[in-house]
């Protein structure tokens, strides 16, 4: 077997078992497969909440549908499940929930929706691989749930992605675009012919993973685990050496977080550029998860910040502090320390122009 295939085995145990995997060049292209393999196209709508990165939109649009946005609960960052109520119409036929920063979202009331109104569950779960749902890991509920093994992803093997569902025609499907439109069941229908047999099926793509990059995400998956345990390590540290009255979001322990980010949310009135840059003086990077799609060009045409208070609420006072599995104590110490003295020093000057 190559690397790709025993790559997709590996994940599928991990995981719990029970599913197939198809692994590809990158998570965008899982979220867009998962969607041409439902024959998403013109005149459909998709929900997507407003705060992800543009991929999870773009998807929506390369299929000529329409991404319809929705807002987040500002506890969680994760999507509303009141907002996706709010924005189902007729022609809705799908509903893309992004895990941020790796906390799932509440799936259990996500599916009820998806049940009760015909509609296909597609997780973004770029973040969330080693993250579980009410003691079921991530991968283990949707229809098609999709990984990132981008650079800075908790399993990374420089860049990469995989679909999982339960559905195997479904999958096969996926598998078939992901490769020119080969199908791999008809290849086994004529393998009386000869190795070199094929049969086109469909229009497909060239999104399929190299093996090199999968020799990679295998020896990654062995270690995801302690990986994933370190960072929980350091986020418990921001958890009880931060100052206090620093806002994080609210995440409860039935679930298991994979803690790809720490975000922070920022007292209203404090600049976060300053608050940003004032870190950065002391050697600390940090980064913003994400501008909410609505606040971008490219969507002002069509949605107003009206629609969006859960995350308008928010949109300005995100900050992400570093997080991964490589930091040494000293190191955090440092961070924990910088952040306070930065919070301190902003906190003052934003009661004093108050």
């Amino acid at each position: 077997m190559c690397s790709s295939d025993l790559f997709e085995e590996e994940m599928v145990d991990y995981l719990g078992g029970g599913l197939t995997a198809v692994a590809l060049n990158s998570c965008t292209a899982g979220l867009y497969l998962a969607l041409k393999a439902l024959g998403i196209g013109p005149g459909d709508e998709v929900i997507v909440p407003t705060l992800t990165f543009a991929a999870t939109s773009h998807v929506v649009e390369w299929c000529e549908a329409k991404p319809v946005l929705c807002d987040i609960d500002p506890r969680t960052l994760n999507i509303s499940t009141k907002s996706i109520l709010d924005k189902i119409s007729s022609r809705t036929k799908a509903v893309i929930p992004v895990h941020i920063a790796g906390y799932p979202c509440e799936l259990e009331e996500i599916l009820e929706i998806a049940r009760n109104y015909s509609l296909k569950v597609i997780e973004d779960a770029a973040h969330a691989v080693g993250s579980s749902y009410r003691q079921k890991k991530i991968g283990q509920h949707g229809d098609a749930v999709v990984f990132s093994f981008y650079a800075t992803k908790n399993l990374s093997c420089g860049e990469g992605g995989m679909v999982v569902g339960k559905d195997q025609e479904y999958m096969d499907k996926i598998r078939s675009l992901s490769y020119f439109g080969i199908d791999k069941q008809a290849y086994k229908r004529f393998e009386g012919r000869g190795s070199w047999f094929y049969q086109i099926r469909d229009m497909g793509y060239k999104f399929n993973f190299d093996q090199i990059h999968a020799a990679i995400a295998r020896v990654q998956l062995r270690h995801l685990e302690a990986k994933n345990s370190s960072r929980r390590f350091i986020a418990s540290r921001y958890d009880h050496e931060l100052d206090p009255e620093i806002e994080r979001p609210r995440y409860e322990d039935m679930h298991v977080h994979s803690r790809h980010l720490y975000p922070i949310l920022l007292n209203p009135g404090m600049d976060r550029d300053v608050f940003a840059s004032r870190l950065s003086e002391m050697g600390i990077g940090t980064s913003v998860h994400f501008i909410p799609l609505h606040q971008h060009e490219h969507f002002q045409s069509f949605w107003s910040a009206e629609n969006f208070p859960g995350a308008e609420s928010i949109a300005d006072r995100l900050l992400s502090l570093p997080l991964f599995p490589e930091l040494s104590d000293q190191e955090v110490s440092h961070i924990v320390e910088s952040v306070n003295s930065a919070w301190r020093t902003s906190n003052e000057e934003s009661v004093f122009t108050a």
